[in-house]
């Protein structure tokens, strides 16, 4: 382990709280979408794992159109709607050059697969899928040999339930003790309180019998989040208490 220190990837801070966010961990970039709390106006931004903005407050066509995926330097939105859990409408957008723009109106998001999406005219309710190829952007008839599920690289971590290891008794662990395992070495995340009776996260870097670093990732918490974190490959990613900032640490 030649390097066996956190460090600090980037820390964001979006014009607007973060609503949803996904990942392409094959070319590195990560899809957020932000909303207006005045008006809940969506807006898109694509950042990479280094922190610099591609595409930053991209507003969406209305109210209705979410973040579905993030896959071969495309961003996927998907139309809903009050009627209907799923109404129709596709939008593709090249990360590197927003201003080539695909909408499918006529079309209904089915999933996102490897390389592509699933699709299905608006006026079939069932059995018809087609495939949009999201390198050529074509669309044609699904074949199933040929079409891949498409693999999330997000990992959360889990809750611990064994012996707390001696290296960490000395601190004041709130509630419970996630772990993730990364080759020949572990990452331990929990929630501690501060003197000003606020949550903070900290992340511990450690082999089975060691501490190798330690640091607080997030401060100043009024509640504590769902999920603490999600690491892909060996970085992980955080939300901050107002949603906005979005912060991130090589582990």
């Amino acid at each position: 382990m030649a390097n066996q220190t956190i460090s600090k990837a980037f820390g964001i801070l979006f014009t607007y709280p973060i609503w949803r966010i996904e990942v392409d961990a094959e070319n590195s970039l990560i899809a957020i979408e932000t909303r207006n709390p005045d008006d809940t106006f969506p807006y898109f931004n694509v950042i990479t794992f280094g922190g610099d903005f591609i595409v930053q407050d991209f507003k969406g066509i209305s109210k209705e159109w979410i973040l579905a995926g993030i896959q071969c330097q495309k961003l996927i939105l998907k139309k809903i709607s009050d009627s209907s859990p799923i109404d129709a409408g596709v939008h593709v957008i090249d990360c590197y050059d927003p201003e080539k723009q695909e909408t499918w109106f006529n079309y209904l998001f089915l999933n996102l697969v490897d390389k592509g999406l699933l699709l299905r005219p608006k006026m079939i309710e069932q059995g018809l899928e087609l495939f949009l190829n999201l390198s050529t952007m074509t669309m044609g008839d699904k074949k199933t040999a040929a079409i891949k599920p498409y693999e999330s690289k997000i990992v959360y971590p889990v809750i611990y339930k064994g012996e707390i290891p001696h290296f960490l008794t000395d601190f004041i662990i709130h509630d419970d003790l996630w772990i993730n395992a990364l080759n020949d070495y572990f990452i331990w995340a929990f929630y501690e309180k501060n003197k000003d009776n606020h949550y903070q996260i900290r992340i511990v870097r450690s082999t089975k019998d060691t501490m190798l670093d330690s640091l607080v990732a997030v401060s100043q918490l009024q509640l504590k989040f769902f999920n603490i974190h999600f690491l892909v490959n060996k970085q992980i990613f955080l939300l901050t208490d107002n949603k906005r900032e979005f912060v991130s640490y090589l582990v």
